[in-house]
């Protein structure tokens, strides 16, 4: 990808909306209609079935990444090894999900199950020793109040 370091119009643009915002935002959306459509699969299928017909979408994207990046992988098994493992907890949770969904509100089980990123906070802190700051500390406090609430 081309530098912008050269062109102040592009810097300045780059200010105004940071592309990691841009690409934040694109998550929150994509992620949102996941939800919606997770609950709609729920509806229609049991939770391991739903994973299984979700694996399809996952294959087809995996299969356009590779045209992407002309068949061509680099290799590493730290790389290879790490992404597997995240790959198989991702869909361990997507697992529960389904679940969850099957029993209960698409808004309640999408907003509780968005808290997931405590638990990578946590281990962050204990294994990649990683610091909290007070405000961080704070809304981890928030975020579990919220999750009783809901719960409720």
């Amino acid at each position: 990808m081309p530098s912008n370091k050269g062109n102040s119009v592009d810097c300045k643009r780059e200010d105004v909306v940071k592309t990691w915002y841009l690409y934040a935002l694109l998550t929150v959306l994509t992620w949102g209609l996941w939800g919606v459509f997770s609950k709609l699969a729920s509806n229609y299928s049991k939770p391991r079935q739903a994973l299984l017909f979700q694996t399809v979408g996952v294959l087809t994207f995996a299969l356009l990444v590779l045209i992407l990046e002309n068949f061509r992988i680099e290799w590493s098994a730290a790389g290879f090894t790490w992404a597997a493992l995240g790959g198989f907890f991702a869909f361990v949770g997507f697992l529960t999900f389904f679940a969850a969904l099957e029993h209960g509100k698409t808004s309640t089980v999408v907003t509780l199950s968005a808290l997931y990123p405590l638990v990578t906070i946590l281990l962050s802190i204990a294994f990649l020793h990683e610091k909290l700051t007070p405000r961080q500390g704070a809304g981890i406090v928030l975020a579990l109040i919220a999750s009783a609430l809901l719960a409720g």
